[in-house]
């Protein structure tokens, strides 16, 4: 204990000796001298400044140590983009610690969001000290005036899914929202940082046309995100004004805000109906169709305001009068529906117009009912039915009716043959055993039992072997597209289709009919090509029990595998962008 005692002892007044030595040779240290004008950035300086339209400049404060006379120092920046105007030199006064540096920039440059970065530099190295800083980095920007209203949902249809989603609301311009990241169920990586929107009123001018409807939405092209893996491009989501069938404001009315809430300037629920675009590609045209995209905003709850319009088919009564019978569902917070029809070929827009304009003129339903419209006479008819409810319209949903008056003439048919039709398009296989029949009058043919157990109905003139394929139902639906038709490519598309550029003839040397046929839905076609019938002309055998063949299409909810493509005014490879 005692050993252990002296030995501590020892090293503590080692120590104090040691510190006596250190102190006694402090008269001897000699201290660097500060020589030069020691010009310098405080490190006080911030990283970053918030400019605005409203003003050009930034003022950054630049220091000396010495001031007994008055210099100019050299500078130089960094910056390659040409935002900022930094001077080339900086002067200080005799007497003066402090000058400013006077940075500029072009106001109608300066965008939300955009940041802007440089570098200050002391290149005058005679004026610098290695006691501070010769450069100063810095960033500017003009900061986003929107704030977030909390969290809602978006839906879409096309893609099949709905999220949760923040939207944020422009302060400055409160008609104007933005939401991040909407489409992270189907973004493959190059999703855009926000999908915006504004709410337009009548006087608005945009894409060089006057607004006259209330509660019209805009937006600029938005990319999704989802990579198409047959086309090898980005989808994106597209307002109807860049096309040039549905540039004029006419086509835009699906893109509105349905319903608003209590304090009657926040919307509820906006719904976006765009086309779904590939650039250099084509896409799917959803422009006049409601409620592809449905945005809930935060605390809005959603209403019922749905509409079914379903075409139940031809009735004829004791008087041979003909009607179309159409179902109504009405949503539960429907109060009524005032509905119309249109004439043959009639324009489904115009019709929804003249009820929105003057809803008394229309009959009136306020339940789910079917109703019966009459008719007379053949063709393709739209029926548009509007939903109200608090005294104003909350949807409006247009059905595509294909009536056939029961007055029309109906041939009556022989059979002369029987053959085998070889499927490749929306089918694939051989149908054997199929009877063909020659109308007893003109040059009608009928395939029986084709496709989904159905008649296939053609002309064909044997003095010239040409045959044309009028529009028909297949017998089969769709997904959610409803019922299926087929024709020959040039009666499906008139303006830019020809039958020596797809043609439909008889070869008497093979007994084979080549029809060059689309398939198609209300929305847009699926498939076309050439499918063959060969005849064996004479064997009128009962047709053989009806076989299934294998269906070449699977859902499109999410990933589109086989392209629907829109029917007429859009064509695939050649629709035009407005722009």
């Amino acid at each position: 204990m005692m050993k252990k005692y002296y030995y501590n002892l020892f090293i503590a007044l080692m120590a104090v000796a040691g510190l006596a030595a250190c102190s006694d040779n402090d008269d001897d240290y000699q201290w660097a001298t500060v020589t030069g004008n020691q010009v310098y950035f405080s490190n006080q300086l911030p990283a970053s400044y918030s400019i605005s339209k409203n003003t050009n400049s930034i003022s950054i404060p630049i220091n000396r140590v010495k001031t007994d006379e008055a210099i100019t120092v050299n500078l130089s920046h960094t910056d390659a983009t040409g935002f900022y105007n930094v001077p080339a030199s900086v002067s200080f006064a005799q007497g003066e610690s402090e000058a400013t540096i006077n940075v500029t920039y072009n106001p109608d440059d300066v965008n939300y969001d955009e940041s802007h970065r440089d570098t200050i530099t002391i290149t005058s190295t005679d004026y610098t000290t290695v006691y501070g800083s010769s450069s100063y980095a810095f960033s500017a920007m003009m900061p986003s005036p929107y704030v977030s209203l909390g969290k809602g949902t978006l839906s879409d249809g096309f893609f099949g899914f709905t999220t949760t989603v923040t939207v944020y609301q422009n302060q400055e311009q409160k008609n104007t929202f933005r939401i991040f990241n909407g489409y992270d169920p189907v973004d493959d990586g190059n999703q855009d940082e926000y999908l915006q929107f504004t709410i337009l009123k009548p006087g608005d001018v945009v894409a060089g046309q006057t607004v006259q409807a209330e509660n019209i939405v805009f937006y600029e092209d938005y990319n999704t995100g989802y990579h198409h893996p047959t086309y090898d491009a980005d989808v994106l989501v597209c307002h109807p004004y860049g096309f040039n069938s549905t540039k004029d404001q006419a086509n835009w009315s699906y893109n509105r805000v349905v319903a608003y809430q209590a304090d009657g300037t926040t919307p509820g629920e906006v719904r976006l109906a765009p086309f779904y675009y590939m650039d250099g590609v084509g896409g799917w045209n959803y422009t006049q169709n409601d409620g592809i995209i449905t945005i809930i905003f935060p605390g809005y709850e959603q209403k019922d305001h749905s509409l079914e319009i379903s075409y139940l088919g031809r009735l004829t009564n004791t008087n041979d009068e003909d009607f179309a019978q159409v179902a109504l569902t009405l949503g539960e917070d429907v109060e009524s529906v005032r509905y119309g029809i249109t004439e043959v070929d009639g324009d489904a827009n115009a019709l929804y117009e003249a009820i929105i304009a003057d809803p008394d003129s229309y009959p009136e339903v306020t339940s789910s009912t079917t109703v019966n419209c009459p008719l007379s006479q053949t063709g393709k008819y739209y029926f548009v039915g509007v939903a109200y409810a608090e005294g104003k319209e909350v949807n409006a949903v247009a059905e595509t009716i294909r009536f056939t008056s029961s007055h029309d003439f109906a041939p009556s048919f022989e059979p002369v043959g029987t053959g085998t039709f070889t499927y490749t398009q929306y089918w694939e296989g051989d149908d054997e055993g199929l009877t063909i029949s020659k109308a007893s009058d003109g040059n009608l043919y009928r395939i029986s039992h084709w496709g989904g157990d159905v008649n296939f109905d053609f002309t064909w003139d044997p003095s010239t072997n040409k045959c044309q394929v009028g529009e028909q139902f297949i017998g089969t639906q769709y997904s959610n597209y409803g019922d299926v038709f087929v024709s020959d490519v040039p009666t499906y598309d008139p303006e830019e289709s020809s039958y020596e550029v797809y043609p439909c003839t008889y070869n008497p040397d093979t007994k084979t009919f080549t029809f060059t046929l689309v398939y198609y839905v209300s929305a847009g076609y699926l498939a076309k090509g050439a499918e063959t019938f060969t005849v064996d002309w004479g064997n009128v055998a009962a047709a053989p029990a009806k076989k299934s063949f294998n269906w070449l299409y699977t859902s499109i909810d999410k990933t589109p595998k086989r392209v629907i493509m829109p029917k007429a005014k859009v064509k695939f490879s050649k629709y035009q962008r407005a722009f």
